[in-house]
């Protein structure tokens, strides 16, 4: 009794501290009563997905500048951009929210709040990411595309969905993402459903754009694919997934790659919510094993394992990767480990490439694999995500799919029946500049935010006096601007602001040409698109992941005849950190 009186108490003292502050400090920012004191509200929609959607809601409700948790001010205004992600001295420091990405204590470039360490890490991967370096790589892009393409032959060929998927009942176990069909329901993060299908099996497009993407990252970043194009699935084998740390939930789990980062970044951005979970040295890592054996919730302790695994895995590629380098008789391949170890060694003892030192001084381990698993979770997932939703946006609108079949086939060309190398693919060069092709991969991306709540900063003692809309934000203010928001704002987009119109991200002459006598559409402006963030913390993948986007979708729509399977069917989609579509079922042939 004694031990929850003393729960209670401090509770209580807790709220009451809330309220003292948000009363003083937050009077005029409007917002729901409870989140002055608690986040219990954000958290609750954001363990359940919806995180974005109820943000959005706050806005539709109370207008641009609200309070959606205690010290936490959501502004969906669009001039709040330059102020929240502003640049140079005027820039914002990461909110503690960041330390619940923390993999082992070691920080990488995504999750540091250090400006100097970021400074650093963003240095050193820079030239590795540069437009330049990453196109010198589209060989393997193309390799793994080849093998994506044999497969999704193999489907046209058998008029049915994966091998994996087929059961002696014309059954499918759909796996999406590693998130299954209901998926938006609390709770639903892993696994898969079954489901009755008359005729021929969908093939879940998702799934596969998740295996090439991986393997891809994988291919560049560890210097080995992980195999899941030539084995199917995003499911490893157990000698690469099971964890030294131990797996709570068991092998027979057999949780894919894509799961294990859903789950992850669900069980970050809810404990993001609450610091004071989050630690680091002895006392953290005591916490995180009670989080991890004893919280009631099964989707956190799934999280937590989750992240265990992956760095793990990521662990296991790297050490492999940095042997093979180490001895004298194996050739060094020139992809991303290899430039992004290059940069970290010149980035942490840069006095050893002024002299000419031959044997330079082995890295900190936990800092390669860390800004590995960043890319592994970062450069792939999103990138599959932002594809699958592409694709659905893409078959919805048989229009824009027609123009973009005939823009396609004009100046890329029909693809050879049978393709025998890699190098009989499109190119980058040939695609990246087509017009319709580039247009509709931005509408889409506005339309399905992948990166859909805001990213929050927060005003620091030592930052420049922060306004909002007239309004001074004290220190100790969380700020964060909503994308899905910004993105619908018709005072930004006009009041077609919630339909899918590429012809908004062409010029005026292109449009007209599309357009051809409809209504006229308001000209995007790229800086209110939030895709890959804002400021001096944007995403520095962008290059690696548009030149797969454009490659991706190019290839499919010249490869074969799509439909959606269902076409009465919206996209729907749950959030973790990320927005993810939880399927994209298509009918396919062979064009």
């Amino acid at each position: 009794m004694l031990p929850f009186a003393f729960v209670a108490l401090c509770l209580a003292l807790a709220i009451t501290r809330e309220w003292l502050i948000s009363r003083r400090r937050y009077k005029n920012i409007p917002g729901p009563f409870l989140s002055r004191y608690t986040s219990i509200p954000l958290a609750f929609h954001s363990r359940g997905g919806k995180r974005h959607l109820y943000v959005h809601s706050l806005h539709q409700k109370y207008g641009p500048l609200v309070l959606i948790a205690p010290r936490h001010i959501s502004c969906s205004h669009p001039d709040a951009i330059n102020v929240v992600y502003a640049q140079g001295e005027h820039a914002l420091p990461k909110s503690d929210f960041y330390k619940a990405f923390v993999v082992d204590g070691t920080p990488n470039l995504f999750n540091t709040q250090d400006r100097t360490e970021h400074t650093k890490r963003r240095k050193a991967l820079a030239h590795p990411l540069s437009y330049k370096s990453v196109k010198e790589m589209e060989e393997w892009i193309a390799g793994n595309m080849l093998k994506l393409i044999k497969n999704l032959d193999r489907k046209c060929e058998s008029k049915t969905g994966p091998t994996s998927q087929l059961t002696s009942r014309t059954t499918t176990t759909t796996r999406t993402n590693g998130v299954p069909l209901g998926a938006e329901t609390p709770g639903r993060a892993s696994g898969s459903e079954e489901k009755e299908v008359e005729g021929d099996c969908p093939v879940n497009m998702h799934a596969w754009f998740n295996c090439f993407t991986f393997d891809v990252i994988s291919d560049l970043a560890f210097g080995q694919s992980l195999g899941m194009l030539d084995r199917g699935t995003d499911v490893l084998p157990d000698s690469s997934s099971s964890s030294s740390r131990g797996n709570p939930y068991g092998q027979e789990n057999r949780t894919g790659v894509a799961a294990m980062i859903g789950l992850r970044g669900r069980a970050a951005a809810f404990l993001g919510l609450f610091p004071p979970l989050v630690g680091f040295g002895k006392t953290g890592m005591c916490i995180r094993w009670m989080l991890l054996h004893f919280w009631p919730d099964p989707l956190i302790r799934k999280g937590l394992s989750s992240s265990d695994m992956l760095s793990d895995i990521a662990t296991k590629c790297v050490r492999k990767r940095m042997a093979s380098t180490n001895d004298d008789n194996e050739t060094i391949r020139d992809d991303l480990l290899h430039r992004l170890l290059t940069e970290l060694r010149k980035s942490e003892k840069p006095d050893q490439f002024i002299d000419d030192i031959k044997e330079p001084e082995p890295l900190n381990e936990r800092v390669v694999v860390t800004e590995a698993m960043l890319l592994l979770t970062a450069g792939s997932d999103t990138t599959a995500d932002s594809a699958a939703a592409i694709l659905w946006y893409i078959l919805a609108q048989p229009a824009v799919h027609q123009r973009l079949i005939e823009e396609l086939d004009e100046n890329v060309g029909v693809l050879a029946h049978d393709l025998a190398a890699a190098d009989e693919l499109p190119k980058h060069d040939q695609v990246k500049s087509l017009p319709y092709l580039t247009a509709t991969i931005q509408e889409a991306l506005r339309m399905f935010a992948t990166n859909a709540f805001g990213l929050p900063r927060v005003v620091s003692d030592f930052s420049k006096p922060v306004t909002l809309m007239g309004t001074s934000i004290p220190p100790g203010t969380e700020l964060s601007v909503p994308a899905y928001t910004i993105q619908r704002d018709r005072d930004v987009w006009g009041e077609d602001a919630y339909e899918f119109k590429p012809e908004r991200w062409l010029s005026e002459d292109e449009a007209s040409e599309v357009l051809k006598g409809k209504d006229e559409v308001k000209k995007a402006d790229p800086k209110y698109l939030l895709t890959f963030g804002a400021g001096p913390r944007m995403c520095i993948g962008k290059n690696l992941a548009t030149m797969q986007l454009h490659l991706l979708i190019a290839t499919i729509l010249l490869r074969y005849k799509l439909e959606l399977y269902d076409p009465h069917k919206d996209l729907e989609a749950v959030e973790g950190f990320m927005n993810k579509p939880v399927e994209v079922l298509v009918k396919i042939a062979r064009r």
